[in-house]
């Protein structure tokens, strides 16, 4: 049986404690309509709703050493600390 949109539009839906917290637990009709399965989503407050909306995926950028370096400057350089003499069997 296929849903209508208006079948998906026309639900309501309990706030249920959920540890220290509260939530709502999202139909499955949701979820697969807007393929939100395993995704993170994004929540805003306009007037006396709550918006819900997938969130954006941003590609992590692995930085390198030379990148490090590179955003190195005086105000985020920091003073080299001196830990004292060895006290174990460090190696240096």
């Amino acid at each position: 049986m296929q849903s209508t949109t208006r079948d998906i539009h026309n639900r309501k839906i309990a706030v249920r404690r959920w540890g220290n917290g509260y939530g709502v637990l999202l139909p499955k009709l949701y979820v697969d309509a807007l393929g939100l399965k395993g995704t993170d989503v994004q929540t805003s407050i306009k007037g006396t709703s709550i918006i819900v909306t997938k969130a954006r995926t941003s590609q992590k950028r692995v930085l390198t050493l030379q990148d490090m370096v590179r955003g190195m400057d005086k105000k985020n350089r920091h003073q080299l600390v001196d830990f004292g003499t060895p006290v174990g069997k460090e190696v240096w």
